[in-house]
């Protein structure tokens, strides 16, 4: 299991965010639950009611699984985030971000996974179209952020407080290219993802653009 930390995908739909976290960032994990709100995943065993999701949990929860949960609304997110935080030890990923966890409002029990979960070994993987609608405490917490296409002035304003003037190219980005933070570097990095060698690549330095 890799060392916990809070990942960021960002974007307009349809840049490329959810087709690089499952061709790439969910390789590295062996133990994965998704909430997965827009249908954006197959590959796994997938449940749309929550009783169903528990029973299987319970006879499963200590070996590899990769569990998908397409809820009809968020009634049961709290409920979920607490069976991810009590098991611990795995990959936890929430589409449609900033309507799980809006600025105003965080459930109590995501906070734990988002401030507490590193001592659990639980990586989180966050994946949103507007970042500017996300609770503060998630994005503070984040170690990494992958930024796709965004528009929105409010949402690429939002995005230079991480990433510096970087930031200004977001609307310019092809599709499956993004800006690569790390809170390690002093700089974004224009990236994509190489489907031939599953890696991601540089596609240019942007400090060196004239």
């Amino acid at each position: 299991m890799k060392e916990s930390f809070v990942s960021l995908y960002l974007g307009m739909r349809g840049a490329g965010k959810s087709y690089l976290v499952k061709e790439y960032e969910l390789k590295k994990y062996k133990r994965i639950l998704i909430y997965d709100t827009q249908g954006e995943y197959t590959d796994g065993i997938v449940f749309e009611e929550l009783e169903e999701l528990k029973k299987f949990w319970l006879q499963h929860y200590q070996g590899a699984f990769k569990i998908i949960y397409r809820p009809l609304n968020h009634v049961n997110f709290s409920a979920i985030c607490d069976l991810v935080y009590t098991c611990g030890n795995m990959c936890f990923v929430v589409e449609e971000l900033d309507l799980t966890a809006g600025t105003f409002d965080t459930d109590i029990n995501f906070q734990s996974i988002i401030k507490r979960g590193r001592h659990k070994n639980i990586t989180f993987i966050g994946i949103s179209q507007r970042p500017f609608g996300i609770n503060r405490n998630i994005t503070s917490q984040a170690k990494i952020i992958y930024s796709f296409r965004q528009l929105e002035p409010r949402d690429v304003e939002y995005l230079k407080y991480f990433i510096g003037v970087e930031a200004e190219q977001i609307p310019n980005l092809k599709k499956y290219h993004f800006l690569y933070w790390n809170y390690n570097i002093d700089i974004a990095r224009m990236m994509t993802y190489n489907a031939k060698t599953k890696t991601i690549i540089p596609v240019v330095k942007i400090a060196e653009k004239t």
